[in-house]
């Protein structure tokens, strides 16, 4: 087939006999509404969510032996809302990383920086210190100043979260960097990010970094509550370098690893 002529060539890995998915998660779905035979689910509980929404159009389906496409992703309270992704090439200058190091005397230039940061940072560099004070409450209530600034100067340059810093604030919006076999970028330096990625299951091949989230998805998803939450630095994933063939066209379990700001 000459796609010059013949227009797009078909996807030969879209099959018809494709799994289904499960109408609220999206995983791999075995079960069937009774009643249509056409709404599938991983569980009975995602069944159960999602009832209020297919109960509407379960009889019409049960008739026509198919959905509506603007009902195949109903709206619930358990997923998160879906939001599109715009892919750019990021550019950076060449004076991005000056006057980067652990020498004494960069003040000016992280005030500078402060001045820059978008109110979105500001948020969160408010919340990093909320939290250090709720858990360091009392503990150090009878420290002087001079305490608190010889304390201040014993703890270490993070040059990893400087660079990190200064490639978010190119782009503040980014949620994910793809840098398939390429390096990951660091959030912090005073976190440790495992080095030792396990094998691809499937195959035995070594696993790459491939991708990154970034901390800006986090304000997207909406997260951001007391007690148990979602949070990171940044999540690094890493698949599998031979790209083996999953089976069935199935779903085939990655390796992460987190970093958290400290």
């Amino acid at each position: 087939m000459d796609p010059d002529l013949d227009g797009d060539v078909p996807d030969p890995r879209a099959l018809s006999d494709a799994p289904g998915l499960c109408r609220i998660c999206g995983c791999a779905a075995a079960k069937k509404c009774a009643k249509c035979q056409v709404a599938r689910y991983c569980s009975q509980s995602h069944q159960v969510i999602d009832w209020p929404s297919h109960k509407l159009e379960c009889a019409k389906a049960a008739e026509n032996g198919s959905i509506a496409d603007e009902q195949k992703n109903p709206q619930n309270a358990f997923v998160f809302k879906e939001f599109g992704i715009e892919i750019d090439q990021e550019y950076m200058p060449a004076t991005l990383f000056d006057g980067l190091s652990d020498d004494e005397g960069d003040d000016d230039e992280e005030e500078a920086n402060a001045e820059d940061e978008t109110e979105e940072e500001k948020q969160a560099r408010i919340r990093e210190f909320e939290r250090f004070v709720k858990d360091n409450k009392g503990k150090n209530a009878d420290m002087t100043k001079e305490d608190l600034d010889a304390a201040t100067a014993e703890q270490p340059k993070d040059l990893d979260f400087d660079k990190f810093n200064r490639l978010v604030h190119l782009n503040p919006d980014q949620i994910v960097r793809y840098k398939r076999n390429g390096v990951p970028l660091r959030a912090t330096g005073l976190s440790d990010l495992s080095e030792e990625v396990e094998p691809c299951e499937l195959c035995g091949a070594p696993r790459r970094f491939e991708m990154q989230l970034m901390p800006h998805l986090l304000s997207l998803i909406d997260v951001d509550c007391i007690g148990q939450s979602i949070d990171w630095a940044s999540v690094y994933i890493y698949t599998c370098s031979a790209s083996c063939q999953i089976p069935e066209d199935g779903y085939a379990k990655e390796f992460i690893a987190k970093q958290d700001f400290v």
